[in-house]
């Protein structure tokens, strides 16, 4: 009986076991794919190229679902997944339409390759059963196809795309925007990053459906919206990336409600407000990114906004206006690898608990106002430590000499902390970094040896603006890595030795350097190059200008002679030129005007001659062209406003320039200096002065100038105007150049004719000298409308009439000169005009007044008209005349009748007309004496930038 149960059991399992076979055999038969998609494949694959990695060779045979890159489905044998986006290989060519034969098709992955810019194929649209689409960064461009809003069994979608753009969000599903997202309800994972979402309330979402959602990115679009509060709702959601989104208003307390979250990315938006107390509640958070923002509050106040977070790895608020200190909360976050509080301002000494966070990879601390000392026992146990910068602090750096770290940095930022005397000795042992900042640090003396050592990474050192003195050694040209050097402000001497070929950014201005630059600079690939305010010598030589990556060149303030090379058709990219104040001479070589890209062309305080080179008309992104103080000629050409319509200033002062001022002058629309002082320009004084429109507005605090490709404009809201020229690569090496704002300085030329009526239409306009020149007529009345004025020398010219009552609306004026003139009548009165002293109005005799002015002449309470006093006048030079004629026949009569009173009146005739030449050189030298006597200077500029101006009005520019 027992056996026969054996063999029932027996024989049941062999039946089921060749059941089993029997279906698998079906099965496999089964999942052969289908030939009409296979043939569409093979097709698809026709339509590419670039197959370098060779994936798509396998692509042979008859059964695809062995291919590399499709998936089938096993049971049906259909075509369920494509995915030639995993492996990178960049394919190329078309999407061929037979593609849409695979309509069991559930993952698409197209990512990662380069379809030339084609539209995203209409018929993907038509994949009713896909999952998972993703067609970022693949080159497709255009608008995103309606069609797939067709997918609505979509769980990712993935579009990312820099040349993808969205209109609006019609494609999905054909619904109003944006609410047709809400129509995805299984959709998880949302990529549109860099998708040129069009600006929209995302507000206007009143309730989603797609609770699944536990990515999305949003990031890199110009959404123009506040946060939306139906991401609120998603509690599933486990990454957001919404930075760069430009968002505004505050993060709200509903943060709290997403207790999934892991990554939060805010960063770079214009959030502001408090971080709230309720991403407390936030524990799962590993990621949190907010930086650059304007988040303000007192972390120090919130102590347990961060306690919850224990697997927090990284914090980046840089950026913001967060205030409190570091005590208190920082300690418990013991998992962070990467901690970012740059530029904020937190206070308060750095506490030396800091050492717990021993995982830490990159501290940035830098821009804040930390103080106090700091010593390796905050160091000490930060082994991983990479990336340290604790820049622009109070800090006072206190470490043993022996002190040997754990870690090994690649990157130290120490810029504006108190290092010195010396050159940290721990340095020594940090064989792997590449980045060092000891700017401003209080280093003194030579630096040692061993700094000049790290060959073999070190690519950025800056130990500017310290007291380092020697020389630059000739082993720098083997530091082959290096390409940001900066020894700017120090007492460095000697010349400059051969520089690696991999430099690009070199800084050695404002030290003691001298000679003449290297036969071979080494440095070719050098886009920025600032040598100025040294002792260099010799010509300039001729490979600055065949350097093809150059964009700025700075020789200012040297001992440069001989002439400028002439071989600058090849700099494409090059934007400032600043050779001024050397020995040069020579013309203007014409091959400057090849160089379009210029923004900043200084030439000023040199010797050079000839005429302005038409070739310059070319140059139309011009923002300061300053020629200045050289001996140029000719006529002022009409392209200098027809073609340079981005100047900001124009400086041509002390030269030789002759003619009137072209009349295309005032479609320089972006203008705000206007300098041609003592040259020879002559005609009438021209009215259309009063259409420099750029003068005729408040600027506030930006001056946009679109064409300024490399240039930062701005303004301290009134007084000065600075440009801040930077290269494209690396914005924090720059030069800073200032310039006056709003001023027109047309002194010691040879002007004619009266003021124009129509300068009062400037009004914007804060300093004005038209001294030095032969002026006629009366100071206009208009005058009073430059209510912004602050100096106004009008000096040395032929003016008469009245001074203008209306020129005490000049409530800011603080300079006045209006000496040496044919001025009358009684000076105004003002609570300003009362702070002047007599010498405004010197040599003007018919003046006088009652105003706090000391002038000889005080007015009597009954003063006379002009008329009256001329009738006055005419009647005592008749009486004169009378007595004179009466008199003379007196003498007559009585010399020709007696030699004794003859001989007393010709010694009388003699003495008296000694004494009338005597009084007549003194009157003479004292009005020359008077034309040449300066000023009182005048102060234009806030605490951080001062422009002085004597009788000529003259700046100063300073490159920082």
């Amino acid at each position: 009986m027992r056996g026969r149960m054996q063999g029932v059991w027996l024989a049941a399992l062999i039946s089921l076991l060749c059941h089993s076979i029997a279906n698998a055999g079906k099965e496999a038969a089964a999942a052969v794919c289908i030939t009409s998609e296979r043939d569409a494949l093979l097709a698809f694959k026709a339509g590419l190229c670039a197959d370098s990695a060779g994936e798509l060779p396998s692509w042979q045979g008859h059964d695809c679902c062995s291919w590399g890159s499709v998936s089938c489905n096993k049971r049906t044998g259909h075509v369920i997944g494509l995915d030639i986006g995993q492996y990178a290989l960049s394919f190329t060519g078309e999407i061929n339409s037979s593609l849409a034969a695979l309509t069991h098709l559930r993952y698409l992955n197209l990512s990662g390759n380069d379809f030339g810019g084609v539209a995203i194929p209409d018929f993907i649209g038509s994949f009713s059963k896909l999952r998972h689409l993703d067609l970022s960064h693949a080159g497709f461009a255009g608008l995103v196809p309606p069609q797939l809003g067709n997918l609505s069994m979509l769980s990712h979608l993935a579009l990312n795309s820099s040349t993808i753009r969205m209109d609006n969000f019609h494609w999905v599903s054909r619904l109003r925007a944006p609410q047709a997202i809400s129509s995805l309800p299984l959709l998880q994972v949302l990529r549109l990053n860099d998708a040129f979402l069009p600006a929209t309330s995302l507000n206007s979402v009143s309730y989603v459906n797609f609770t699944a959602l536990t990515v999305l990115d949003l990031s890199n679009n110009e959404l123009n919206s506040t946060l939306p509060r139906w991401i609120w709702s998603l509690h599933s959601l486990s990454y957001l990336d919404l930075s760069s989104c430009q968002l505004s208003g505050s993060v709200p307390d509903n943060i709290g409600n997403l207790s999934s979250l892991s990554f939060l990315q805010l960063l770079d938006n214009h959030l502001e407000g408090e971080i709230p107390q309720h991403m407390s509640r936030l524990c799962s958070l590993n990621i949190i990114d907010m930086s650059r923002n304007n988040l303000s509050g007192n972390i120090t106040a919130e102590k347990n906004l961060f306690s919850c977070m224990k697997e927090l790895q990284v914090l980046k608020v840089g950026f913001n206006n967060l205030t409190g200190n570091l005590s208190g909360w920082l300690e418990h976050l013991t998992g962070l690898t990467t901690l970012d509080l740059s530029k904020n301002s937190f206070t308060g000494q750095i506490p030396e608990d800091i050492g717990k966070l021993s995982q830490l990879i990159y501290l940035d601390l830098s821009y804040n106002a930390f103080g106090g000392r700091l010593s390796e026992v905050h160091l000490g146990n930060l082994s991983r430590l990479d990336f340290l910068s604790l820049a622009s602090n109070k800090l006072k750096i206190v470490i043993e000499p022996n002190w040997m770290p754990t870690f090994q940095l690649t990157g130290l930022g120490l810029h504006g902390c108190h290092v010195g005397p010396h050159i940290p000795a721990w340095l020594r042992s940090q064989t792997k970094i590449k980045m060092i900042d000891l700017g401003s640090t209080k280093i003194t003396g030579t630096l040692p040896d061993w700094l000049w050592n790290f060959s073999s990474s070190i690519t950025t050192l800056d130990i500017s603006s310290n007291s380092i003195t020697g020389h630059l050694p000739t082993s720098l040209v083997h530091m082959k890595m290096l390409s940001t050097f900066n020894m700017r402000s120090n007492v460095l001497e000697g010349g400059i030795p051969g520089l690696p070929a991999s430099v690009k950014v070199l800084d050695l201005s404002k030290n003691f350097l001298s000679g003449s630059l290297p036969q071979s600079l080494g440095a070719k690939y050098a886009y920025y190059i600032k040598l100025s305010d040294n002792q260099l010598n010799g010509t300039i030589p001729a490979y600055l200008c065949e350097m093809d990556s150059m964009e700025l060149v700075d020789l200012s303030n040297n001992l440069f002679s001989g002439v400028l090379p002439d071989c600058w058709k090849n700099s494409s990219r090059l934007h400032t030129i600043d050779f001024s104040n050397n020995n040069l001479h020579g013309e203007i070589p014409s091959t400057m005007g090849f160089i379009t890209s210029l923004a900043i062309l200084s030439l000023r305080e040199n010797s050079l001659s000839g005429t302005l080179p038409s070739s310059l008309q070319s140059c139309n992104g011009l923002i300061i062209l300053d020629l200045g103080s050289n001996s140029l000629s000719g006529s002022l050409p009409s392209w200098l406003g027809d073609s340079l319509g981005s100047l900001i200033t124009l400086s041509l002062r002390s030269n030789q320039f002759s003619g009137e001022i072209p009349e295309s002058l005032p479609q320089l629309h972006a203008l705000q200096n206007l300098d041609l002082a003592s040259n020879k320009l002559s005609g009438p004084v021209p009215q259309f002065l009063g259409n420099l429109t750029s003068m005729c507005v408040d600027h506030g605090y930006a001056v946009m100038i679109p064409s300024a490709k490399f240039a930062t404009v701005y303004t301290d809201g009134r007084t000065y105007l600075a440009i801040h020229v930077y290269t494209d690569k690396l914005e924090s090496y720059s030069s800073t150049y200032d310039y006056p704002l709003n001023f027109i300085d047309l002194s010691r030329n040879q002007f004619t004719g009266e003021i124009p009526r129509e300068i009062g239409a400037i009004s914007f306009l804060l300093a004005l000298n038209l001294s030095g020149n032969h002026i006629l007529g009366s100071i206009p009345d208009e005058i009073g409308n430059l209510s912004h004025l602050e100096a106004l020398d009008l000096s040395s010219n032929d003016l008469s009439g009245s001074i203008p009552p209306s020129i005490t609306d000049l409530i800011n004026l603080s300079v006045l000169n209006l000496s040496y003139n044919d001025l009358s009548g009684v000076i105004p009165c003002s609570s300003q005009f009362s702070t002047f002293t007599d010498e405004p109005y010197l040599g003007n005799a018919d003046l006088c007044g009652n105003c706090g002015a000391s002038l000889s002449r005080i007015c009597s309470q009954h003063t006379t008209t002009r008329k009256h006093q001329n009738m006055i006048d005419r009647g005592t030079y008749l009486c004169t005349l009378l007595g004179f004629a009466y008199g003379l026949s007196v003498v007559s009569a009585i010399l020709i009748f007696s030699r004794t009173a003859r001989n007393a009146y010709f010694q009388f005739t003699d003495k008296t007309l000694d004494e009338f030449r005597a009084i007549v050189q003194i009157k003479l030298n004292r009005i020359k004496a008077g034309r040449r006597q300066s000023m009182e200077i005048y102060r234009l500029g806030s605490q951080n930038s001062i422009t002085c101006y004597e009788l000529e009005f003259g700046y100063t520019t300073e490159g920082n």
